[in-house]
């Protein structure tokens, strides 16, 4: 790992990773350099026969992400060069939404713009009971780039969503849990703590069939019933003849633990 790096990919404990956000001056607003890292990553943890169970995201120090570096994007002179860049961003996005494993957002601090948008890509959020977020971009000129507006109509529904979107306006974390935006609500500076208990209940479920889960809720979302459903039974049956089935009926009937072997 170079020493300069703005994400840090840390195994945790056996088959759980976390990668943090690592600018803390700037609230860990990603750069071009922070978003091309953290694609690396997500294709390593794509491609990893050892990261199985779940990856925590989180930042360093007092916030999560405080969204794009306006500083870095100060001196884009041209629609082309802005667009380049963003097209890094959105594959930054894509990365992290599209891992198999389990993600989860753990918040302290700031989750504003594309920080937030970091969070909505993760599958789960816990938030400290300081923490806000917010999608400001629309008093900047511009609009969330980062699956913002779809994201959070996902979880809050159309008027709400454009209630936050429009207005630009800040969510404490309770606001947030009570929309259903997050999950967990921790006290001050215990997001990653409770990302961890959470990760470790995960690790001990099947992988092969915790990855099938997030899968077909994901490509079932908005379907009609019988095409969500058949999604669903898709995967369902992917998992019938893996030795894992075989091993979590085995450990049932001779009252033991499973032995995950991910196949």
């Amino acid at each position: 790992m170079i020493q300069n790096s703005f994400v840090r990919l840390n195994g945790i404990s056996n088959n759980i990773w976390h990668l943090l956000l690592n600018r803390p001056s700037l609230h860990n607003a990603f750069n071009t350099q922070l978003a091309n890292e953290l694609i690396a990553h997500c294709h390593h943890i794509d491609t990893s026969n050892d990261i199985r169970a779940a990856v925590i995201v989180s930042g360093q120090g007092q916030s999560f992400c405080s969204g794009a570096d306006l500083k870095e994007r100060k001196s884009i002179k041209s629609s082309k060069q802005w667009m380049e860049q963003h097209r890094i961003f959105e594959c930054m996005f894509n990365s992290l939404a599209r891992l198999k494993q389990p993600t989860i957002a753990c918040v302290e601090g700031f989750a504003l713009a594309g920080g937030f948008e970091l969070a909505l890509n993760c599958d789960i959020i816990i938030a400290s009971r300081s923490a806000s977020f917010g999608l400001p971009e629309v008093t900047r000129g511009i609009m969330p780039g980062g699956g913002g507006t779809q994201l959070l109509t996902r979880l809050v529904g159309p008027a709400r969503a454009k209630h936050i979107a429009i207005t630009g306006r800040r969510l404490t974390a309770q606001e947030a849990y009570d929309m259903g935006i997050v999950q967990i609500l921790t006290d001050e500076s215990d997001a990653l703590n409770k990302g961890i208990e959470l990760a470790t209940v995960i690790a001990a479920n099947a992988p092969l069939a915790t990855r099938a889960i997030k899968q077909a809720i994901d490509e079932g979302w908005g379907k009609n019933s019988d095409e969500a459903k058949a999604i669903e039974l898709k995967y369902y049956k992917e998992l019938i003849d893996t030795e894992d089935r075989h091993e979590g009926i085995r450990a049932f009937n001779e009252k033991r633990k499973p032995q995950w072997k991910g196949n």
